[in-house]
């Protein structure tokens, strides 16, 4: 009589560290972790930081600071990650080494087993086309090269605590996008500009389905997702969809123009060259619009991460306080 066993489950991830609570994304993802019930948060902060806990959260035993110097050195984090067993990178990446050296800290520190860097993609970084027009995604290359380094150097080593790494591509932020105009949706002027015919359909997700897909890759699906690149959605839609289903929601009639997208990007592209910040965030825009599309790529996990879609209507009507 044959028998079989099954394969080793890794130990469930408990503490986890998340940089950057206090931001748009940030945030979404310390409530989604504390609600999971499944993990200790630990929010890492530099000592001159004046952000703070919601009043709701500050007494909530789930929940502790970790404050380092301004300095942000290597062995000083790696010292603030032991015991860890997690880090979310939830922070611009303005400065590369700053993430590289939270990424060297926390394959230090000898027990953090799962990294999720700050990609969190409009698009993905891999493209060539968004490398060209945004350094942003070389930076996010960068960062991303170093974790697959580490997480080699890990299995090389032998480490009982194997160090891996997952990167979420989910688009534009939904939700975030549609209420403060990045999707160049105006709701209080009741206007839209639609890039090229307004048909290209793009994936976008809202951040409260960002944070789920956190909490499932580290409660639900730690060894599916491990040194992945993941992309997910909320939907996959076109501007004149989003269009639409805002005219439907508000009940009322928009106004809309509409803009060549070569010209947009030729524009754009020459502004931010020059130096103007609010270029490179319309250039990531129409990056969504033109290569933001995840269905047909081989990284699209919803499946793997049993994640739902959500309904156009409802996150339009949330999204500009409708609901």
């Amino acid at each position: 009589m044959s028998s079989s066993t099954s394969p080793a489950q890794p130990n469930p991830i408990r503490n986890v560290v998340l940089v950057g609570a206090n931001g748009s994304l940030g945030s979404v993802i310390l409530r989604a972790l504390l609600e999971s019930n499944h993990f200790h948060v630990s929010i890492l902060r530099r000592a001159s930081s004046t952000s703070f806990l919601p009043p709701d959260l500050e007494a909530n035993p789930a929940v502790s600071i970790l404050t380092i110097s301004d300095a942000w050195e290597e062995d000083e984090l790696a010292n603030a990650l032991k015991g860890q067993d997690a880090v979310i990178a939830a922070f611009p990446v303005r400065k590369v080494e700053e993430h590289i050296a939270l990424a060297n800290a926390a394959f230090q520190s000898g027990t953090v087993r799962r990294f999720i860097p700050a990609d969190f993609g409009s698009v993905d970084a891999r493209s060539p086309l968004a490398r060209s027009l945004v350094p942003l995604f070389e930076r996010k290359v960068v960062i991303r090269k170093r974790l697959e380094d580490l997480a080699a150097r890990s299995v090389a080593d032998g480490n009982w605590q194997e160090f891996s790494w997952t990167s979420l591509v989910n688009g534009h932020f939904f939700d975030w996008g549609l209420a403060n105009g990045f999707l160049h949706f105006y709701p209080g002027e009741r206007r839209a500009e639609i890039l090229g015919s307004g048909n290209e359909r793009s994936s976008t997700t809202t951040l409260g389905k960002v944070a789920e897909a956190v909490i499932r890759i580290l409660h639900d699906r730690l060894e599916e997702s491990k040194n992945r690149v993941l992309m997910i959605q909320s939907f996959c839609v076109s501007q004149l969809d989003v269009f639409a289903s805002v005219e439907r929601v508000t009940g009322q009639k928009w106004k809309v123009s509409y803009e060549d997208t070569e010209s947009f990007i030729a524009r754009h592209k020459a502004l931010a060259d020059g130096g103007d910040k609010e270029s490179i965030e319309d250039l990531v825009f129409a990056l969504g619009v033109v290569d933001g599309n995840w269905e047909t790529k081989e990284d699209f996990a919803m499946g793997l991460l049993g994640l739902e879609e959500e309904d156009l209507d409802t996150e339009v009507r949330k999204a500009l306080g409708r609901n």
